[in-house]
């Protein structure tokens, strides 16, 4: 169910009270009504004792009273009471098979308000429904000022207006609480502005999380009917119901396309890499090969030093460290003449 038929069942539900289904039966028109919990429960009563062998037949029998709303365009809602022996005369007259097809449309319209039943939150949020709400001036959704229909007051409330009743109650009292507290920031703000002003900040916030929540849920219908799917590339976490949502999946190791396609780029990756690995590895294989065992190999090998390589390596280091000393040495007593030559002129001099 989209979210414009949950709402357009959601109004009927609210707003007359019921959904309704019409069988024509040899000429006449009867047109039925899904039931509420009230009539359920007089319907359980009526029908007697479970453990009779006959309350199947009589449960079946007081479904299809309660269920009825009008015959040949006459509403019973009013008269119910009243027509009671009446209508158990007509159903059970009916023959079976006109029974089971009156039981199957009433059966489609009940899956039709369960599935509705996602959709009560995000309908409430609605600004059509506020206006309603505003409009009804606290009156009850079954009232007949408000539903037109003669007869639905005396049916009591089903869950889908009791829902609603009690989401803008609550709706009511908060923007009630927003507004004292707005009122009493407001006055505080003469003695502490800096204080206020950290506290209104908070506040704010979080009426712009709850908002940005509430008009998400009016505009989807229901979190629920953005619920993960492995096709979609990721999951929405707008609200905290979605977060919580997503961290239990990833928890539960459940993949979307998105996290789908990393591991797929990550495996292609992978091998893409092992690949250039083992050509690497053939390649140096095959230079090993062509030339020859004495040949270094490319890669970096430590070896100790054979006795002959360590005497030559000893013997060229010392050579090397032989003419550099006799170099060092003939400088510095050159250097010492020098000298000594400069020395003895310039004393000779003074003299």
């Amino acid at each position: 169910m989209i979210k414009d038929e949950g709402y357009q069942v959601l109004s009927d539900l609210i707003y007359k009270g019921f959904l309704l289904t019409g069988i024509n039966v040899s000429g006449r028109l009867l047109v039925f009504k899904t039931i509420n919990n009230r009539e359920y429960q007089l319907i359980k009563l009526n029908a007697g004792s479970d453990k009779d062998k006959d309350y199947i037949y009589r449960f079946n029998m007081n479904y299809l009273i309660y269920s009825l709303f009008s015959l040949d365009g006459e509403n019973v809602l009013l008269d119910r009471e009243r027509l009671y022996r009446r209508s158990f005369d007509l159903f059970s007259r009916m023959p079976n098979v006109l029974c089971s097809a009156i039981f199957n449309e009433l059966m489609v319209l009940r899956e039709s308000s369960l599935m509705a039943v996602d959709f009560i939150e995000g309908f409430s949020f609605t600004d059509r429904s506020r206006r309603i709400w505003k409009f009804s001036q606290g009156n009850y959704p079954n009232s007949v000022e408000l539903t037109g229909i003669p007869g639905t007051d005396r049916m009591g409330l089903n869950v889908y207006q009791e829902n609603w009743v009690l989401i803008n109650n609550m709706l009511d009292e908060e923007e009630k609480y927003n507004k004292d507290f707005s009122r009493s920031l407001f006055v505080a703000s003469a003695s502490n502005p800096k204080g206020v002003r950290s506290v209104r900040a908070k506040f704010d916030s979080n009426i712009q999380l709850i908002e940005k929540r509430r008009k998400k849920l009016a505009k989807m219908g229901s979190v629920k009917r953005e619920a993960w799917t492995p096709e979609k590339w990721s999951a929405p976490v707008d609200t905290a119901e979605e977060l919580v949502a997503e961290l239990n999946r990833q928890m539960e190791g459940k993949k979307d396309r998105h996290d789908l396609f990393i591991d797929k780029y990550m495996d292609e990756i992978k091998q893409r890499t092992e690949e250039k690995t083992k050509k690497i590895e053939d390649r140096l294989i095959e230079i090993r090969e062509k030339r020859g065992k004495d040949t270094l190999p490319l890669s970096v090998e430590q070896r100790p030093l054979s006795s002959e390589e360590a005497e030559k390596l000893t013997s060229r280091k010392i050579n090397n460290l032989m003419i550099v000393n006799d170099m060092v040495e003939e400088k510095q007593k050159s250097e010492s003449r020098i000298y000594k030559k400069i020395g003895a002129k310039v004393l000779t001099g003074r003299n």
